[in-house]
């Protein structure tokens, strides 16, 4: 149970990393339409648009993915302990 926090670090990065994967596919089938093409213009980096920009977001939202997991894994495990 201690390193808990990492199953759901990895599993958030994980998931959010594949839902990146299929908003790009979804942005390059119908780009004015996509979620990455709405997140874009507020995105300090570029998140779509060139291979550059996909590899830059796809590590963005993989990072920021396992940064809220680890997070969530903490809170739960804190939690989980003081009120049993």
């Amino acid at each position: 149970m201690v390193g808990f926090w990492k199953v759901h670090a990895f599993s958030l990065a994980t998931t959010l990393g594949v839902g990146y994967i299929l908003c790009a596919i979804f942005d390059a089938l119908f780009p004015p339409f996509g979620l990455l093409a709405a997140l874009a213009p507020a995105s300090p980096w570029p998140i779509s648009g060139s291979p550059i920009a996909f590899l830059a977001g796809f590590v963005l939202f993989t990072a920021t993915g396992f940064v809220l997991g680890a997070l969530y894994g903490i809170a739960w495990g804190f939690w989980s302990k003081k009120l049993r």
